[in-house]
């Protein structure tokens, strides 16, 4: 985290590509503390929280949240992030799309996601609350799942620019967790039509989620590490492009290797053999197989 934000603070062109979403967030964010200020001031409410508090709790918020209608800049930062740490050159996966369009898709992932975060425990909670000291556990799995989302979102535009096809594939892991428990007694069988429910609610994230199914606690330590980020002044206004630095760092570092050998062996296998050695013998085949 700390290489992200030297790198942030380094790269001229990273810091004018994150600059660009943070001003114009701070600027929404100002216009919207001071008016909420002064629609409390004209009602005699003195007591109310200050224009700084509003700004800073609005700020924190829309940075945890997916950028919407600045989803261009973001990915902006993604590329450039790509760039700065010397990976391929990454690309805009919805290049050909208007604002509008672009804008009007990623209003209806938030919405999507919104229902997911609010409602995507509910099965479990209806059963948790059937028992007795439920409002800890409730309460504590209600902010996993939220801080969960949250990871996944902050993954999302790293992964997006990675040049290729989305690798995304399979049924996520909530869903599996859900469909299970339906499978084990006739009366939890609505949590198997949830988890469906729940999988294809989430389907735009399916290559984001099966990245922290890979990797458990590296995803924890990074989700820890940009909230972290957060607490210190200053640097908390640069979170999301801190957190995009450093998720296309961790991608580039857990899968791009991996990646990259698999390419190298695909290559390797359909190589011509060396000066002296023997070609490669031709494997007979199986039987009840026929030969063309």
């Amino acid at each position: 985290m700390l290489r992200a934000a030297r790198l942030l603070a380094d790269d001229a062109a990273l810091r004018r590509a994150a600059l660009v979403p943070v001003a114009l967030t701070a600027a929404g964010c100002a216009v919207f503390a001071a008016l909420t200020a002064a629609g409390d001031a004209a009602d005699g409410e003195v007591t109310g929280p200050g224009a700084l508090h509003l700004f800073t709790v609005a700020f924190v918020g829309l940075a945890s949240m997916p950028p919407t209608l600045l989803q261009r800049q973001w990915l902006r930062v993604a590329l450039e992030a790509r760039r700065a740490l010397g990976l391929p050159a990454g690309e805009d996966p919805f290049a050909g799309q208007g604002w509008v369009r672009r804008v009007a898709r990623e209003w209806v992932k938030a919405l999507r996601q919104a229902v997911v975060v609010s409602a995507g425990l509910f099965p479990v909670v209806v059963v948790l609350s059937m028992l007795p000291g439920r409002k800890p556990v409730t309460a504590a799995l209600g902010v996993a799942w939220a801080f969960y989302w949250v990871l996944v979102d902050a993954f999302e535009l790293p992964l997006e620019a990675v040049p290729g096809p989305r690798r995304g594939a399979g049924t996520p892991w909530y869903a599996r967790a859900l469909q299970r428990l339906a499978a084990a007694l006739w009366v939890l069988r609505p949590f198997g039509w949830a988890g469906r429910v729940l999988a294809r609610l989430t389907r735009p994230w399916n290559e984001e989620v099966r990245f922290t199914e890979r990797h458990p606690w590296e995803t924890a330590g990074f989700g820890l590490a940009v909230g972290a980020a957060l607490a210190i002044p200053g640097v908390g206004f640069f979170f999301r492009a801190i957190g995009i630095v450093a998720a296309t760092s961790l991608n580039a570092r857990l899968e791009g290797d991996a990646a990259e050998a698999g390419g190298e062996a695909a290559g390797g296998a359909g190589a011509a053999p060396q000066d002296g050695a023997p070609p490669a013998a031709h494997a007979s085949p199986s039987p009840g197989s026929s030969a063309t």
